[in-house]
């Protein structure tokens, strides 16, 4: 049996996806423009389903929709030239419609019908005033026009460039234009947005490389489907990332949000089978307020991503954004862009702080340290720049500016007959860069410089191997003189393997294991062993972070080699370092 002219209208309705607000929001402009193309104080797109009319789109009328029967636009869309009455009240087809013989007691209607691509027709354009009027042929093709317009507005939900390939959902392009419609149809609304995550990137470059993109597809494909589903009549769904869904909800409060995570959260993660692999989504969302009209598309996004991020780095179902965190990202960002400017600009500078031989105290060596004097956001500290720099390319421009000022000032010092060792810190990046060795060493000859001048400190990680890039770049420098030293060794990561394999010449404890020296038993125990295996394997030792008297006695006590930290010496200028060795005679020995 062939479908009824309702049954492919409802069927092409459906196929749009048009019947909501989201939809009717991207069409005002275009209804805003019909009333003053033809100066009508009422205009609206109507959309025809089985027994009612909906208006998606309106200006100059309250209601949002009506009955069929009450419908002008139901006869409209059976006319290919659309329908003009220049006087409502003398048609007796609709002089009693509630418009007409009620308020706000509309006379005249023109609406050109809305066609969709397969030629079915499923609502009209229309104007409508208070007075009879005279349509012109002219006005009539230019209704003509803008309904053309309307409906291609419609149809562009559909192509592909706003769909999602994976999922068939709108995607982050249409959430923009559909939000920019809202925003201009709604200003001022508070809402909230909600970004959920089905299978965090790392997982799911994982899960593709094992089992290929199919079954990875099809996960996120029946994630979006589930989705949706949860969310039919409540939200519109768009699929804004490779594992992202994205929705707007205007509920109340927090407490409501929280309950309609939990509830999606529950049915998203159930297993499902995705190409005969049995799956399991997970979820991680983030939450955020929005003001329609204040807050652009983008904003949306940005905090939403910070949301999720939150999640997944807590291990966390769901976070709300956060504006410190925001700030903290934006200073990180700030940090990264202005790093290369500063070191042209004479932004950064070196400070050193000393370290003393244990039985004397005597100051022996000196450790690099960078600082970064910000324009704007005055001192920053290294604490919080390396790390910045690190995640970046910015970390081999910095690092080849503290080399090449720290060996300066070596050389400078050498000039002076102060003799102490200068020691510089390397990442692990910096490490596994090579020619990096060849370099190092060129540098301290190119001054005038013995390697044995130099000590380089390095964090232990998992990428402190002997046989690897970094391992064999470690064996260069040790070859030629310059001393490898492990920094804030106890700190984390262990794995005392490398100690054995590597040219280690100097441990240097972490801080937090200085810490508890006084009032921890244990404590003094651990680094008693420590100072024990180094000793043993030929290792100097060194107590950093030392910022008490009673700490510093203790590390003489236990035999540590070196002591650094406040208790001793702060980071201090080049300039009083030299003038603090002049003075102490002991330091040249």
């Amino acid at each position: 049996m062939a479908p009824t002219r309702t049954e492919e209208r409802m069927s092409t309705l459906g196929s749009l996806d048009v019947l909501d607000d989201v939809a009717g929001a991207s069409l005002d402009r275009l209804t805003d423009l019909a009333a003053r193309t033809f100066h009508a104080p009422v205009a609206f797109v109507s959309l025809i389903e089985v027994d009612r009319q909906r208006l998606i789109s309106r200006k100059g009328l309250a209601m949002g929709d009506s009955h069929i029967r009450d419908s002008i636009c139901a006869h409209t869309i059976g006319s290919a030239a659309g329908l003009v009455v220049n006087d409502l009240t003398v048609d007796p087809r609709f002089s009693s419609l509630p418009l007409v013989a009620g308020p706000p007691h509309l006379r005249f209607y023109a609406g050109t019908p809305l066609i969709a691509g397969n030629g079915v027709p499923i609502g009209a354009l229309c104007v409508m005033d208070s007075v009879p009027r005279q349509f012109s042929a002219d006005d009539r093709r230019q209704l003509q026009t803008l309904g053309m317009a309307v409906m291609n507005e419609l149809e562009l939900r559909t192509l592909s460039g706003r769909r999602d390939p994976v999922s068939g959902l709108p995607n982050r392009h249409q959430f923009s234009i559909d939000y920019a419609a809202r925003s201009a149809r709604s200003p001022g609304l508070h809402c909230h947005a909600v970004l959920i995550d089905v299978l965090d990137l790392p997982r799911a470059n994982e899960a593709g490389q094992v089992l290929g993109m199919a079954p990875l597809e099809s996960l996120i494909r029946r994630a979006g489907v589930r989705i949706n589903l949860a969310l039919e009549g409540v939200a519109e769904v768009y699929h804004v990332g490779t594992t992202r869904f994205a929705f707007m909800v205007d509920l109340p409060d927090r407490d409501a949000i929280d309950r309609l995570l939990d509830l999606l959260r529950d049915d998203l993660t159930r297993p499902l089978m995705a190409a005969a692999v049995p799956l399991s989504p997970q979820f991680h969302a983030g939450i955020c307020e929005a003001t329609l009209g204040r807050d652009s598309a983008d904003d949306v996004l940005r905090k939403l991503m910070i949301g999720v991020h939150s999640a997944i780095a807590g291990r966390v179902h769901a976070c709300w954004y956060s504006a410190t965190r925001d700030e903290g990202l934006r200073r990180s960002y700030q940090l990264a862009t202005d790093a290369l400017q500063g070191l042209q600009q004479d932004q950064f500078h070196l400070v050193y702080q000393p370290r003393f031989r244990a039985h004397d105290l005597c100051p022996v060596s000196a450790e690099a340290l960078l600082r970064w004097n910000h324009p704007q956001l005055g001192p920053v500290s290294p604490a919080e720049f390396i790390p910045v720099f690190e995640r970046t390319a910015l970390m081999d421009n910095v690092t080849a500016w503290v080399v090449d000022h720290a060996l300066a000032q070596l050389a400078q010092w050498r000039q002076q007959g102060l003799s102490l060792t200068l020691s510089i810190n390397l990442s692990a990046r910096d490490v596994a860069r090579r020619g990096m060795a060849d370099a190092l060493i060129a540098g301290l000859h190119s001054k005038g410089l013995d390697c044995t001048d130099l000590e380089i400190e390095i964090t232990e990680g998992e990428w402190l191997r002997a046989d690897s890039l970094p391992g064999e770049q470690l064996q260069q420098l040790a070859a030629a003189g310059i001393r490898v030293a492990v920094d804030d060794f106890g700190s984390g990561y262990s794995n005392f393997g490398y100690l054995t394999e590597l040219p280690i010449h100097t441990i240097k404890m972490d801080k937090s294991m200085i810490d508890g020296l006084p009032s921890d038993h244990r404590a003094q125990l651990k680094v008693q062993a420590v100072i024990g295996l180094a000793h043993g394997l030929g290792y100097n030792t060194v107590g950093e972070g030392a910022e008490t008297d009673e700490q510093v006695a203790l590390l003489q006590a236990l035999g540590c080699d070196e002591i650094q930290g406040f208790a001793l010496s702060r980071p201090v200028s080049a300039a009083e370092l030299a003038q603090r060795l002049q003075a102490v005679p002991c330091a040249q020995g």
